[in-house]
């Protein structure tokens, strides 16, 4: 794919966004956005407990998967600061 495609291809992203979000306030993106790193966070960090779940013998799974539903939603509000601070605000 060329330079041309990858620009033509941000630029309707960047579009196809800005219609998403038109009718939203600043509050309700930035609560958008939030709910967005916490489902990352738990997505990936239970994925990861499982993985380990099935890997590591004599661990009950359940247990695996609680704490890593928990870390996840701890490193995804940990990202959502991380942003925040990069953005400006506090």
């Amino acid at each position: 794919m060329g330079k041309q495609a990858k620009r033509d291809r941000k630029e309707e992203a960047a579009l196809k966004g800005a219609a998403q979000d038109e009718g939203l306030s600043p509050a309700d993106k930035r609560f958008a956005g939030t709910l967005n790193y916490l489902a990352r966070g738990i997505i990936i960090g239970g994925s990861v407990a499982v993985i380990a779940g099935w890997l590591i013998p004599g661990v009950e799974m359940g247990r695996m998967l609680g704490l890593g539903l928990l870390c996840g939603c701890l490193a995804g509000v940990t990202m959502k600061n991380i942003h925040d601070r990069k953005e400006g605000r506090k």
